[in-house]
């Protein structure tokens, strides 16, 4: 019985792996990936992320008059074997740590932020199924003054096959998804 556990944690280790490695070909260009980064004392096997400052426009024309616009996404990718209630409630607040210390709340260019979160196990628990899909949040600043952030989280069921997420989490999932499916045309107006 011990060696068919050794063997099912080998096993999820390189369906992580492999996971990991499918994740990263997704995030191209201007992300860029780190490895075995450590934020708010948790070391995340990879975390990719962009950042960019451009010009502001209104109707389509540059604006001298205006600040320039910050913007940007941080993706934390993590792998547990089994995603329990208990465990779920931790890394939620950990997401809210995180973003209370990555988001550049105080700068009076930034426009949005976006803190994903993406997380790979071979179990998830039937109860938190709900709690995925309901955690929330939607900051904005200085009564979005100073932009807005918000909180995507995904969880990769990787024995099913299944994603859950949050609403902000579709995006992480089609995103993760592009390659294995073809990207349906989007219909224009429900005419095309």
């Amino acid at each position: 019985k011990a060696g068919k556990g050794v063997q099912a944690v080998r096993d999820f280790s390189q369906r992580a792996e492999q996971f990991l490695r499918q994740a990263e070909q997704q995030y191209q260009p201007p992300f860029e990936t780190q490895y075995d980064v450590t934020c708010c004392g948790k070391v995340f096997p990879m975390v990719t992320g962009y950042e960019k400052r451009d010009p502001r426009y209104l109707f389509g024309i540059k604006s001298n008059i205006s600040r320039e616009s910050l913007c940007g996404e941080l993706c934390f990718f993590d792998c547990c074997e089994q995603l329990t209630e208990a465990l779920f409630a931790q890394y939620l607040e950990l997401f809210r740590k995180i973003q209370d210390e990555r988001v550049p709340s105080g700068d009076p260019s930034h426009d949005y932020t976006l803190i994903s979160f993406v997380l790979c196990t071979d179990v998830v628990d039937p109860r938190i199924q709900r709690k995925i899909k309901r955690s929330e949040d939607y900051r904005q600043y200085k009564k979005g003054e100073y932009g807005w952030s918000a909180l995507r989280i995904c969880v990769a069921d990787l024995s099913k096959h299944t994603y859950y997420c949050n609403s902000m989490g579709k995006a992480i999932v089609e995103c993760l998804t592009r390659n294995s499916e073809p990207q349906r045309e989007k219909k224009r107006f429900g005419l095309f």
